[in-house]
């Protein structure tokens, strides 16, 4: 079983919404990440990611639990 570090799990949000913002302005022909810079500064973007990161510590678990 891999394990992850709380960094690796962080990234991993990070990421994962910097990819939603960029389908989002993909999709809507945005050109520039600005109103998404002021809209997820601050407590969005910390609650967002706190999120993130419970559902992807959930797949982390539930993945162990199959390979038992």
């Amino acid at each position: 079983m891999t394990t992850y570090t709380k960094q690796q799990i962080e990234s991993l949000a990070g990421n994962a919404l910097s990819q939603a913002c960029a389908y989002i302005q993909e999709t809507l022909g945005v050109k520039t990440g600005d109103i998404a810079g002021l809209f997820l500064t601050g407590e969005p973007q910390e609650i967002i990611e706190s999120i993130l990161q419970d559902y992807i510590r959930t797949e982390i678990q539930y993945k162990a639990l199959e390979t038992e």
